[in-house]
């Protein structure tokens, strides 16, 4: 500290130089309108460039994370693209001259807003009517459940997400096939509830739960999650469990919209059904 107090005693006179120095500048510039109004362009050309080349420098590092995750959605999106053929039985079927059909088709789209903290949550994704988004059609990321369209714009969709009270899933245990309903609770956006497990069916944490396949909205087999805990309900019809969501909705960026191609054909036979 005392050799501080001498370095500045002994330089005084160059901080009493930058003192006024910057005082004269202050009142230079304050009292000069156009060349206050420069130095104000200037600070906000240089704050601008600066905050560019932190957030290019910050994007730039996350570039790794970022391939890595597009890297292992890429490696689901191609073992399930098998999947996404309807096979035709050609012992009494034939498609044209073709065995199998393409049944879904997937689209993908940039996440605008989400949220994971209300009871009721919401996701617009930038992808609308023109790019031939419409009503109920199923959201995944890679493999992993999101939600469902429930309104459509001409370049953007609303989204609901599996993190709403009004989402209920048609599910099954993927080792035994048994179907269940997956809905959420609220609290926690990791955690999901299984519902109407019938009495009979034993599972144990770790299990994994995926779409049945039996709605319009998602393909049999994408993954909801894993068992985290079984609760035996005597005095009910069904047992209980909780889950861990596989997908983490606090993170998303990218989706995929799940077009069903034969779904106007699935509805007009029911549709066809109901009439008689």
């Amino acid at each position: 500290m005392r050799n501080l107090f001498v370095f500045i005693r002994r330089h005084y006179y160059y901080f009493l130089f930058l003192f006024l120095e910057i005082i004269a500048l202050t009142l230079f510039f304050n009292l000069n309108e156009f060349q206050g109004n420069v130095l104000y362009l200037a600070s906000n050309s240089v704050s601008g460039s600066i905050n560019n080349l932190f957030s290019n420098i910050t994007e730039y590092f996350s570039l790794r994370k970022t391939n890595k995750v597009l890297i292992e959605e890429m490696a689901k999106l191609h073992s399930r693209l098998p999947e996404a053929y309807y096979k035709s039985d050609t012992s009494k079927y034939r498609v044209h001259d073709s065995l199998s059909k393409v049944e879904f088709v997937f689209i993908t789209a940039k996440v605008i807003s989400n949220t994971t903290n209300k009871r009721n949550n919401f996701i617009m994704i930038n992808k609308g009517k023109i790019h031939g988004v419409g009503n109920h059609m199923g959201v995944i990321v890679g493999n992993k459940i999101v939600g469902q369209v429930v309104g459509v714009s001409p370049h953007f969709s609303w989204v609901m997400s599996v993190l709403n009270k009004d989402t209920k899933i048609s599910a099954k245990i993927k080792k035994n096939n048994q179907l269940v309903n997956i809905e959420w609770s609220g609290g926690n956006y990791q955690i999901g509830d299984v519902k109407e497990i019938p009495k009979h069916v034993k599972i144990q944490k770790g299990d994994t739960i995926v779409t049945s396949g039996n709605s319009d909205i998602f393909p049999e087999g994408v993954l909801i999650g894993n068992i985290e805990k079984f609760l035996d309900v005597p005095d009910e019809n069904f047992n209980y469990a909780t889950l861990i969501f596989a997908t983490d909705f606090n993170s998303l960026g990218y989706v995929e919209i799940v077009i069903d191609l034969m779904r106007e054909e699935k509805e007009g036979l029911k549709a066809s059904y109901k009439s008689q």
